[in-house]
């Protein structure tokens, strides 16, 4: 586990985030769209457009409720950038991909404390500011 004082720990603004999130669909997005249409003389009309923001990011993890309720307040703003900060180090800016904030307890009880261990999973569009 990395040490919450490392240049490494993970971070969405100023919140910790732990450091066992598996960003999932990494490779899924192209950085250019392409439509392909063909025209009546059955040639192929191909377009392409460079995106410059609008990739997801996807993050799954395990933490304990009194993140996640730290994670949904900062959920319930309504467009606002954000500063993701992953291990690798590098700052992007992202703005929820709604619901941004999805947690599940790993068991269920009536009462749950703020050490209760949740299944969470964190949707984010990185953008440019």
């Amino acid at each position: 586990m990395t040490p919450l004082n490392s240049p490494l720990t993970p971070r969405l603004n100023s919140l910790y985030l732990p450091d066992d999130l598996v960003w999932g669909d990494e490779f899924d997005w192209a950085p250019v769209e392409q439509v392909v249409t063909p025209t009546l003389s059955g040639a192929l009309l191909v377009e392409e457009t460079a995106l410059p923001e609008g990739r997801p990011l996807t993050l799954t993890g395990h933490c304990q409720r009194q993140l996640v309720l730290a994670l949904k307040a900062l959920e319930a703003t309504v467009a606002q950038p954000l500063t993701l900060t992953l291990l690798d180090g590098v700052a992007r800016t992202v703005i929820w991909r709604r619901p941004g904030v999805v947690a599940r307890p790993l068991y269920e009880i009536a009462d749950p404390d703020g050490a209760m261990p949740y299944a969470l999973t964190l949707n984010f569009i990185e953008v440019t500011e």
